[in-house]
């Protein structure tokens, strides 16, 4: 049986974000405007979700090490279809809330799986294939929110219908096209795995505290901030136009890295650090912006940032830890980033409730300064241990 390839990987991501968000970004507009819940309920349902994405992110890599890619992601493609098939027959309450957790779930495995397998490729540049995922399962976003607001539009359930579509799709590419792959271990280095693995976790477990330091911060943008652009008088429109030039400005720069990566070796070892110091340009852009031009800066300086951090993080960790765990690691890393989304908007609407908008941003730069840090010494005990 053919073995799964990066292209099939990339694809994959596509299609599954695609799916994935139809719903996502109208979740609170759903559960308040049409099932007539307050909003705190709306983010209690919204915090159950991320909870089950998080265990689906560390089920789907534990058991991509103990069964292997293949069997994992079928059932946790299939647990997803499940969830879709009972929203689109049953959406009211309670039925929302319950199936919603599960559908992510699903999805939280199935994506943690997808970078499992990346880190056992060894046939094309580990970053390179890094960034081709991010930018599927960004493209995937863009489309999926862009076509997602319309068909919410004519009729609620023909946004579970698409992404049960989508994701019917992502599931025959999964049977038929992500095959496990071998991985072996030599003989009489069974100890020497194990050995690695205890002394890794120091360094894998800074670089996670990394990675959930910077969503931390990055998450204002998908939350908090959206809500001060209202205050100031600009339309909900002129804010998701920010994350369509998100999208494009991914689409356009990350060809652009993978060039670098591939012809300048030193580019790596800047790539991340630089990044996070585009993220902190971006908060410092909008430190008193009253105009939207400011944010429209700010969101550029932030994607590309975003461009540099987030594909880099997976893969500097693959490079550095053994493929037979590929799933446990990887896992750790999509579990960081959904815990540091999760609570994002609560910490950062705690601080503007008691102080100021200026001040998250302050604090948002003062905690991607102290990452940059831990990012030092997490990478600095990878290179060691490797």
């Amino acid at each position: 049986m053919k073995k799964v390839s990066a292209k099939t990987l990339i694809l994959g991501a596509f299609l599954e974000s695609v799916g994935a968000s139809f719903i996502w970004p109208i979740n609170t507009i759903f559960i308040h405007n049409y099932l007539h819940k307050s909003l705190a309920v709306a983010g209690i349902v919204l915090f159950f979700n991320s909870i089950l994405t998080f265990l689906g992110n560390y089920l789907g890599g534990k058991l991509f090490d103990r069964w292997g890619g293949h069997k994992t992601i079928i059932i946790s493609t299939l647990i997803g279809l499940l969830a879709l098939v009972g929203l689109i027959f049953d959406h009211g309450w309670p039925a929302y809330p319950i199936l919603l957790p599960i559908l992510g779930f699903g999805v939280g495995s199935a994506f943690t799986v997808i970078n499992s397998f990346a880190a056992q490729i060894d046939d094309v540049d580990r970053y390179k294939l890094f960034n081709g995922i991010y930018m599927g399962t960004n493209l995937g976003n863009a489309i999926g929110t862009a076509l997602g607001g319309y068909i919410a539009g004519v009729q609620m359930t023909l946004v579970f219908v698409a992404n049960f579509f989508f994701l019917i799709l992502f599931f025959l590419l999964v049977i038929f096209g992500y095959n496990n792959r071998e991985v072996a271990v030599k003989n009489g280095m069974e100890n020497e795995v194990r050995r690695r693995k205890t002394k890794l976790q120091s360094g894998v477990g800074l670089i996670a505290l990394f990675l959930a330091a910077s969503w931390l911060a990055y998450s204002q943008w998908s939350s908090n901030i959206s809500a001060h652009l209202t205050n100031l008088g600009i339309p909900v429109s002129r804010y998701s136009l920010l994350w369509t030039i998100n999208a494009v400005v991914i689409v356009l720069v990350l060809p652009l890295i993978n060039r670098l990566v591939e012809s300048k070796a030193w580019f790596k070892q800047i790539q991340i650090p630089l990044g996070v110091v585009l993220f902190i340009a971006a908060f410092a852009s909008i430190i008193n912006a009253k105009v939207y031009l400011a944010f429209v800066i700010g969101m550029i300086v932030l994607t590309l940032g975003e461009t540099l951090v987030y594909p880099g993080i997976p893969a500097m960790v693959s490079e550095s830890t053994p493929k037979s765990e590929a799933g446990r690691y990887q896992s750790l890393l999509s579990m960081s980033s959904t815990f540091a989304r999760a609570i994002g908007p609560l910490v950062g609407g705690l601080i503007v409730e008691h102080s100021s908008y200026n001040l998250l941003y302050l604090v948002a730069i003062a905690v991607l300064a102290v990452s940059l840090v831990i990012l030092h010494f997490g990478h600095r005990k990878l290179l060691v241990k490797n």
